[in-house]
């Protein structure tokens, strides 16, 4: 009765190893294999209606890749990048804040979310400025902020109807 048991345990065990070992070779084998061909043409394909300047199409194609990998911080950089460059800086903040949730030490991420931020701040401080009165004192801190922000490198120049005193 002892090697019977034996035997159905043994049994047991290679009917549970074949079953795990299927399962395995399922996840990994050539089913898979299409799947990651379909993303990798799908990111080429993005990629490239982004550098010949269709937005709509990119966005579409790496909104499609986001629910494929929603967690994958090049595609939301690459989202982001898009955005910024569509002039839709909440839209970039956020795809660069969501790559910075997925890893914190991105520094690409970081750097292009402060050149965004600053792009949003001078805008506001350009509003700020051009909708009170000279003489307030929010129009001279606004118009100095502007000054500051005008001499920045990296930052495209901002018109305005009447320049900010310069030190």
């Amino acid at each position: 009765m002892r090697d019977e048991s034996v035997n159905m345990t043994g049994a047991g065990l290679a009917l549970l190893l074949g079953v795990l070992l299927s399962g395995c070779a399922a996840l990994s084998g050539p089913s898979d294999l299409p799947q990651r061909s379909d993303l990798f043409q799908l990111s080429n394909e993005a990629q490239l209606a982004y550098e010949s300047g269709e937005d709509a199409k990119a966005e579409q194609l790496y909104m499609a890749l986001l629910r494929k990998t929603p967690n994958d911080p090049e595609i939301w950089f690459r989202l982001g990048n898009l955005y910024a460059r569509a002039h839709r800086p909440d839209a970039a903040a956020d795809a660069y804040q969501r790559v910075l949730s997925i890893n914190n030490t991105e520094h690409r991420a970081w750097y292009n979310l402060g050149i965004v931020r600053l792009r949003q701040g001078w805008a506001a401080m350009i509003q700020a400025y051009g909708h009170s009165a000279p003489g307030d004192v929010v129009n001279g801190e606004s118009g100095r902020m502007i000054g500051h922000l005008e001499r920045m490198p990296g930052l495209p120049p901002v018109t305005r109807n009447d320049p900010a005193p310069k030190k």
